[in-house]
């Protein structure tokens, strides 16, 4: 019992619960606990957008509809159809059914402005890099799925950059799988990895520990550089920036969506593609190191946020990474810690830095020796896992629970899930897109994880080999 209770503890880490976004936790909490919840409310206090964290369409549908609306695109239509089976896939809601909310407005539905921009950009850039003749029309499905009563105001979403713990516990109870000589190897590559980010980590423990203070520019270039020896700080550098633009941009798109309950996503999502090309064929953000110049002079030109203040925007990064670093990838219990005397020794570092080291490990696997073969099943560990948990919760449509974006997944294990699946047509009204129901499907949802050569926001296993576009 304990450790199932223990693994639930775990998971219940790795959630936001935005039912309790703004609760007073107290003087007693640990200091990185106590910050977060100054952050919180210098969102929700402090910056243009800070409503709709939460205040927005989809959570507004979690407290009140009986039933909601989700689009999922795929350029896989043929085989779902013909096998009718659809398999949820790992990534950021670790083992969901990806999909972006609907908005039923007088019986039309109307995608959500990331749903539109995965649909019309991003999907067709992934296709360039594909074989011609593999290349299917994207289509997009519509699940209509009925809310449980004890789902209902369930608004509990899943953070991947909390997700430390978790890797590092499944490597553990699945290290047998790695001969001795190998699990060697792999703990040395990420013990020399946290060495050479030495400066970078020292630095922001002190941050935390000791009110060190350090110029802005100065941090915030460490931090890029470090992200050569911790990719996971590539998905941090990219959540931040995503986050700052959300929260503050206020041109005509942004303010026209926000009135509808919704981030504008695009603004963020194009950056990503024009500073950072290569991404469009493999969206592996441990890639994602534009420099703090181009970031800024991307802003500026494309007039997302009026009267933009470049200093401003750097405070605001170099303070919300170094908190992002102390709170999720230093251990719970970290204080300020005597460098000097670290052993370089992985036993030592877990008991310092025990969720850096997962995330360490949960990239390395992917191509490390015989260990890509067994990928899939370390990640349907965490599948079943969190499946268990959001059952336990009654969490029937997770989320990406960073911040409410539109990143939506349905549980695929969960014991009461009603859904009926259609096809669609795509109708263009007024500025925006909408879907019209053409044909019920017999489609059912499988919980097992898709493999993941058939996934098409990104190679699974970042290597070199030719990517495969079916999801």
């Amino acid at each position: 019992m304990k450790i199932q209770t223990d693994t639930l503890s775990s998971w219940a880490d790795a959630h936001v619960f935005y039912g309790m976004y703004e609760y007073n936790i107290g003087e007693k909490k640990a200091k990185i606990t106590k910050e977060e919840y100054e952050w919180r409310n210098e969102f929700l206090t402090g910056t243009p957008n800070g409503s709709l964290l939460l205040k927005n369409s989809f959570f507004d549908d979690l407290r009140t509809k009986d039933r909601v609306y989700l689009a999922h695109v795929t350029p896989n239509f043929h085989n779902i159809r013909e096998n009718h089976i659809l398999y949820p896939s790992a990534g950021c809601l670790v083992g969901s059914i990806y999909c972006t909310p609907l908005s039923k407005i007088d019986g039309k539905l109307r995608m959500h402005n990331l749903g539109e921009f995965i649909f019309n950009r991003e999907m067709p850039l992934f296709a360039k890099f594909t074989d011609k003749e593999r290349r299917e029309p994207l289509e997009i499905l519509v699940f209509e799925v009925e809310l449980p009563e004890t789902s209902k105001n369930n608004l509990v979403g899943v953070d991947y950059l909390r997700l430390g713990d978790i890797h590092f516990n499944t490597h553990k109870d699945l290290e047998y799988l790695l001969s001795p000589d190998e699990r060697f190897e792999l703990q040395e590559i990420c013990v020399n990895r946290i060495r050479r980010a030495f400066n970078y980590l020292c630095t922001c423990n002190r941050i935390c520990h000791s009110n060190t203070k350090m110029d802005d520019v100065e941090f915030l270039k460490m931090f890029i550089e470090a992200i050569n020896s911790l990719p996971i700080l590539g998905y941090f550098y990219f959540e931040a920036l995503a986050e700052y633009i959300m929260l503050y941009q206020d041109n005509e798109e942004a303010r026209k969506f926000s009135s509808l309950g919704e981030y504008y996503s695009p603004s963020y999502k194009e950056m990503v593609f024009y500073l950072c090309p290569h991404l469009s064929k493999n969206f592996s953000l441990r890639e994602f190191k534009p420099t703090l110049e181009e970031v800024a002079g991307y802003i500026n030109k494309k007039g997302i946020i009026n009267n933009f203040d470049r200093n401003k925007m750097l405070r605001y990064l170099a303070k919300r990474l170094a908190f992002l670093t102390n709170a999720r990838l230093f251990s719970r219990d970290a204080k300020l810690m005597n460098w000097e005397c670290l052993r370089w020794d992985f036993e030592e570092l877990s008991r310092e830095m025990k969720p850096l080291l997962g995330h360490l490990i949960h990239r390395e696997l992917r191509t490390f020796g015989r260990y890509p073969y067994f990928y899939f099943y370390y990640d349907q560990y965490k599948a079943l896992e969190i499946w268990n948990y959001w059952n336990h919760m009654n969490i029937a449509i997770p989320f990406n629970g960073i911040i409410p974006k539109g990143e939506v997944g349905i549980n695929p294990a969960h014991p009461n899930l009603c859904y009926r699946t259609y096809s669609t047509k795509v109708i263009r009204e007024n500025g925006y897109m909408y879907l019209d129901l053409k044909k019920e499907l017999e489609l059912e949802i499988v919980p097992k994880l898709v493999d993941p050569k058939f996934i098409s926001m990104r190679n699974k296993y970042e290597d070199n080999r030719k990517p495969n576009w079916i999801s």
